[in-house]
């Protein structure tokens, strides 16, 4: 079997998330298995126009905010080199319309996660009312594909878009539990934000959150780690409401394992999310998460036993729950041990199988 993924990114992109995690993830496997994967993606600075990865072939063109419309010429000219079995249109921003002038005779694609109105918190209207107009698309030219996504969420959303339910397959994201493994705490009590600051993650309610929470529990610290574009911005917010944050800025994976397992919770703040990858990681971590109830969220996060949910915006509920866990030591226990044994239950291998599973019986 042939492949070809077409994803925005590849996982050496810097800005690459979790969409890129997952490519990386599942079709590094499937090539171990004798599948031949390319993936079309853009080109950054300093990136080779191609290269082989753990098995996977990469072809780079044009630029992030480029990307696409370089794939149809390129796509062209990679298919009548390879002759593919199948194509992957790895839907994690735009879409490509490969309909209209892919020769390749199968192709389906892969979810995380549809913006929908969120965008809006994103971005200026002009440019969010572009991608909020694309998605809408989707299900409608997309309808007779074979879809994959991650959460029963983006599945939600895709029936309630039109498409039928019988076309979409929910596989779930692993996580390497032996990386993400446990670790003793801080002495301190300690809460985490660890995400991308982008608007729509909403880094500026932690920082609001944390300042309640610090009211009442003077001694707790808040660590915020990531980078993007929000970032000033919230460094500035936390200056004004003088609320003490230190900001870690992009940490490599190994401290990423650390601070995250040292953490007493973790604060997920992000209006919407495919599956949620930092929760899967905090609880491989032995670390619960306080959040919305939002797409994504609501899969990963199961309220009162591997962390808590509240309503969206729900400043002041939020802050309760983290308290809640860090005032109390047999709760946070607790929950502890069963955000671990949640996360034992996925696997990247699973997701992989399932994925290669759903490929061969499509062709």
């Amino acid at each position: 079997m042939r492949i070809l993924v077409i994803n925005w990114q590849d996982w050496k992109h810097p800005m690459a998330g979790g969409a890129e995690v997952h490519l990386k993830e599942v079709f590094t496997r499937i090539a171990l298995r004798g599948v031949e994967v390319h993936v079309l993606s853009c080109g950054f600075k300093g990136a080779r126009r191609y290269e082989e990865l753990e098995g996977v072939r990469i072809h780079r063109v044009g630029s992030r905010p480029t990307f696409n419309f370089f794939v149809p010429f390129a796509l062209r000219r990679l298919e009548d080199r390879y002759r593919f079995d199948l194509l992957v249109e790895d839907l994690n921003k735009l879409p490509f319309y490969t309909m209209f002038y892919s020769r390749t005779p199968k192709k389906m694609a892969i979810l995380h996660h549809l913006f929908g109105g969120t965008i809006y918190e994103e971005t200026n209207p002009l440019a969010a009312t572009y991608v909020y107009l694309q998605e809408r698309l989707i299900p409608r030219l997309y309808r007779s594909w074979p879809f994959i996504v991650v959460s029963e969420s983006t599945k939600e959303d895709l029936v309630k878009g039109g498409v039928p339910e019988g076309n979409v397959r929910v596989i779930y994201n692993g996580i390497d539990v032996e990386f993400f493994r446990p670790m003793p705490k801080y002495v301190q009590p300690t809460v985490l934000y660890l995400n991308r600051f982008r608007r729509y993650k909403r880094p500026d309610l932690a920082v609001r959150i944390f300042a309640l929470v610090r009211r009442r529990l003077p001694e707790a610290r808040f660590l915020m780690a990531g980078k993007g574009p929000y970032l000033e911005s919230v460094k500035r917010l936390a200056s004004k409401m003088g609320v003490p944050v230190d900001f870690l800025g992009f940490v490599p994976e190994e401290v990423k394992a650390e601070v995250m397992a040292k953490s007493w919770v973790v604060l997920n703040t992000s209006s919407k999310e495919g599956w949620g990858l930092v929760n899967m990681e905090a609880f491989s971590s032995g670390t619960p998460v306080v959040g919305f109830r939002v797409h994504g969220m609501k899969d990963s996060v199961r309220d009162g036993y591997n962390g808590f949910l509240v309503e969206y915006g729900d400043v002041e509920g939020a802050a309760s729950k983290v308290l809640q866990i860090l005032q109390d030591r047999s709760l946070r226990e607790t929950l502890s041990r069963n955000a671990r044994r949640f996360a034992e239950n996925f696997t990247w291998d699973r997701a992989a199988i399932e994925t290669l599973k759903v490929m061969a019986e499509f062709l």
